[in-house]
């Protein structure tokens, strides 16, 4: 076998021997079925030895690992219609995936303790506080923008949960 199919043959046949275990380990961590790997890198082979124009690839190896994933994606896809299929329409008696109308009150009315507990916190503690729960900005960043240390931001931050905690149980739900 000699010209551009014979070469691309050699070439499919060296990454084979050179990526099948590194290649079907993967299959079976993006999949969790290390049983039916083999046979899923085995088709990314073919599917890469197939091609018409293999000879143009620039980086095999690396066509070989998209490839794979992508079958190991459809693979996870028709697993899970499969087990849909299987499990049959939800059944009727199942409470439905929605809080009730006390559940969505209850929600309500404890957001706008918490909200009342934030407004009345000290300024600087207070913009501490929504800094860091709010933006998720870290101590340093915080302490750069307000001039303070971090372990000043800690202390806001401290402060802040104790005098919500005490606002909190001051004001219980009615």
């Amino acid at each position: 076998m000699t010209g551009p199919v014979g070469t691309w043959a050699r070439r499919i046949a060296e990454l084979f021997d050179a990526h099948r275990l590194r290649l079907e380990r993967a299959i079976a961590r993006r999949t969790g079925d290390p049983q039916t790997a083999g046979d899923l890198a085995q088709d990314a082979f073919l599917r890469l030895a197939r091609l018409p124009d293999g000879e143009a690839v620039q980086n095999p190896a690396g066509l070989l690992y998209v490839v794979a994933d992508r079958i190991a994606l459809d693979h996870c896809r028709a697993a899970r219609r499969q087990r849909q299929r299987e499990a049959g329409p939800p059944a009727e008696d199942l409470p439905a995936g929605a809080p009730g109308a006390d559940a969505v009150v209850e929600r309500t009315q404890t957001m706008a303790r918490l909200r009342g507990a934030i407004d009345a916190l000290p300024p600087k503690t207070r913009e501490v506080f929504l800094l860091y729960h709010v933006e998720g900005l870290p101590y340093r960043a915080i302490g750069e923008r307000l001039g303070i240390s971090p372990r000043t931001v800690e202390y806001h931050l401290r402060t802040a949960i104790e005098q919500c905690r005490a606002h909190m149980k001051r004001r219980p739900l009615r």
